[in-house]
């Protein structure tokens, strides 16, 4: 899975700057603005996550529902995200945030459907996959934030 989302943001660090700057942009520009940080921001991300976990545990559709639900349709923070990098570094974190933004979506989406149909152990597979998709974003760029 780490390899499959190192080819996906490699893949996209490849599009033309200008491509990169207008689809980070554009997708920022789409969310409602939130009034916290990036960091809140993903305090609050890791706290869905982890009510759709206890969700998966208690087997309880409603909590995945809640959880997967701020997944999806997240706020952007009161700043730029690519504002806590260094300006060296902001045209590939806007890319991962691209990549991430679409990865994210596509591993909530298969949690709540697992749910649906109430096969808890693919529910709890693609919640794995969520949160490791979460994590090989920290551990791409935890380190080079300003």
């Amino acid at each position: 899975m780490k390899r499959l989302l190192i080819i996906l943001v490699s893949g996209l660090l490849t599009t033309s700057v200008y491509a990169q700057d207008k689809a980070a942009e554009e997708l920022v520009a789409s969310m409602p603005k939130a009034d916290m940080t990036y960091r809140e921001l993903m305090e609050t991300m890791g706290k869905s996550s982890a009510t759709i976990h206890e969700g998966i545990l208690r087997q309880n559709k409603q909590m995945v529902t809640y959880g997967v639900n701020y997944i999806l349709t997240h706020p952007a923070p009161k700043h730029k995200p690519w504002s806590i990098m260094q300006k060296s570094d902001q045209q590939n974190f806007k890319s991962s945030l691209l990549a991430f933004d679409k990865i994210l979506d596509t591993h909530a989406e298969r949690v709540v459907k697992a749910a649906d149909d109430n096969n808890w152990a693919m529910a709890s597979e693609a919640a794995f996959d969520l949160q490791n998709a979460c994590v090989s974003c920290h551990a791409m760029w935890k380190d080079k934030v300003k």
